[in-house]
């Protein structure tokens, strides 16, 4: 009787296991920015989430976080991409901390991520997308609070990068945003969802994704020592696992590890 328990007990964890692998990939790693000498890694990066805390600086800080074992050179993925389906549809989601209200002054706070998705010529897409808050901010319609979404496409003949899509709103009262990015390796789509609204395919890349890896960076600055946002916590997170998605995704939607 003990043994069937045992082999009832072990076929019940390799079921679980098979049947509800999760999809992960870190953002424990730290490669400094050349074009940033005062970078620094995230003080705290567990997993998927990155977090911080705002504190009383002049000076502005600024971290930054990438995959544990990735290595780029000249902006292609040589190492620690997570390799995509290569069919079907398929999404992730990033979620993000944010000051709603406007910033004056000299404050300041900022959050970006750069995801990077490559062919299997190593030719580049992206999607850069901005949190930005601050008074300093110029923009047509005087927006001082926003998120600004940005894909870019390298034309694998040419080899010239082309600007593709561009999506700007202002934060208005959302501490939390969410945004989910769906792929379709069928037709090269991309598609978004902004704070649950789904914005359906916004344009085509030039060549079909092989792998895709992404960076974060927070930078923050000007808050005095009475700010009632000081010591506040804030946090950015990638979300590759299907089961943890908080978006109506079209259906059959995978997640990057395929499940």
């Amino acid at each position: 009787m003990k043994k069937l328990k045992l082999a009832v007990l072990l076929s019940l964890s390799v079921i679980s296991t098979q049947g509800f692998a999760l999809c992960r990939y870190d953002l424990e790693g730290f490669l400094s920015d050349p074009y940033n000498s005062v970078t620094q890694k995230f003080p705290t990066a567990s997993g998927q989430k990155l977090s911080y805390k705002i504190l009383n600086t002049t000076n502005q800080l600024v971290y930054s976080a990438n995959h544990s074992s990735l290595k780029m050179m000249n902006d292609a993925i040589i190492e620690g991409g997570l390799t995509l389906p290569q069919s079907g549809i398929v999404g992730f989601e990033l979620n993000t901390d944010v000051i709603p209200t406007r910033l004056t002054n000299t404050r300041k706070d900022a959050k970006s991520y750069g995801i990077l998705l490559q062919d299997k010529d190593k030719n580049v897409h992206s999607i850069l997308v901005i949190y930005n808050n601050s008074s300093l901010l110029t923009d047509q319609d005087n927006i001082k609070n926003m998120v600004l979404i940005l894909i870019m496409s390298t034309d694998p003949d040419t080899k010239e990068v082309k600007g593709l899509y561009s999506y700007t709103k202002p934060i208005e009262g959302i501490s939390q945003q969410n945004i989910g990015i769906y792929l379709n390796q069928n037709s090269n789509q991309i598609g978004l969802i902004v704070n649950k609204n789904n914005l359906g395919y916004v344009t085509t890349l030039l060549s079909k994704p092989k792998d895709f890896t992404i960076s974060s960076e927070a930078g923050f600055g000007g808050f005095e020592a009475n700010s009632p946002y000081l010591n506040k916590t804030m946090s950015l997170e990638l979300v590759t696992d299907k089961s943890k998605f908080t978006n109506t995704f079209p259906t059959g939607t995978k997640d990057p590890c395929g499940n």
